[in-house]
């Protein structure tokens, strides 16, 4: 697994499980969590921060039931085409880090 650099935001602790933070600008935790969820969706295949959702066995349906579940879980909702374009659990949980700035 890739290092990814330390982030300390103010005010917390520095917890190595917490403050690593992905390319996509993500906590790897979140990462993990969403490569976790697809593993669910796709028949529990294998899922890495960098693996293409549509190589994996992706499809629309797949597609719609995971962007319901961010938004349950993580109270943000995707649109379908940027969960597409996305392509991957590190893009999507930027996706994710991205609107719960923006709340």
């Amino acid at each position: 697994m890739e290092s990814w650099p330390q982030v300390q935001r103010r005010g917390e602790q520095n917890d190595a499980s917490e403050s690593r933070v992905a390319p996509s600008g993500a906590p790897d935790s979140l990462v993990r969590e969403i490569s976790a969820l697809w593993a669910e969706h796709l028949n529990g295949c294998e899922v890495g921060a960098d693996d293409d959702f549509f190589a994996l066995g992706g499809n629309s349906l797949i597609g719609i039931k995971i962007i319901e579940r961010v938004a349950q879980d993580h109270g943000v909702v995707l649109s379908v085409r940027d969960f597409y374009l996305a392509q991957t659990p590190a893009r999507v949980a930027g996706l994710i880090e991205q609107g719960r700035v923006r709340t």
